[in-house]
């Protein structure tokens, strides 16, 4: 009875401990592999809000298949006190670029953050409607597959420590 006790117990522990149960959506949040993102819509904007386990740079990405090719990544660090969310468009795995290659105006605005014992957490905004084909629309309700990614150097060319995708519904 003992054995089959400790079973169920290790087998419970396995069950709790297992990514499925640290990565979520409940609402307007998703947890996944120690990074959280929360969003709020207010008039014609969504505001995000990203919190990381490093002191490095942190993304989200927008795009409407597991692939990265025309994903709409914000990247966003704060180095030397200075707080900076840069939107990028991926043409291809490891192909990235600032959308201000394209001739498109970032429309990040509100930008907020601060680093503090290992951890990172970057608020920003951006309006609904896309105005380019390297943005995407981030209607209520919209589906995307979000990429989450965080790196140990403020670098947004240095690779990432950790990078995953998890399907949302904003």
């Amino acid at each position: 009875m003992k054995m089959l006790a400790f079973i169920i117990l290790y087998g419970f522990t396995v069950i709790i401990n297992s990514d499925k149960f640290n990565e979520y959506q409940s609402g307007n949040q998703v947890l996944k592999n120690g990074m959280e993102v929360s969003w709020k819509y207010n008039n014609d904007r969504i505001y995000f809000e990203i919190q990381a386990p490093t002191e490095g740079w942190v993304t989200i990405g927008f795009n409407s298949n597991d692939g990265m090719a025309g994903c709409y990544l914000l990247m966003g660090r704060v180095k030397n006190g200075n707080v900076e969310v840069v939107e990028h468009y991926t043409q291809r795995p490891g192909d990235y670029s600032p959308i201000s290659k394209y001739d498109v105006t970032a429309q990040v605005a509100d930008p907020k953050g601060k680093e503090e014992s290992d951890l990172t957490n970057i608020s920003f905004s951006l309006p609904l409607k896309a105005i380019s084909k390297y943005q995407k629309d981030l209607f209520p309700n919209s589906e995307y597959i979000m990429v989450l990614a965080y790196s140990i150097d403020d670098d947004f060319q240095h690779h990432s420590i950790m990078r995953t995708s998890i399907k949302v519904k904003l």
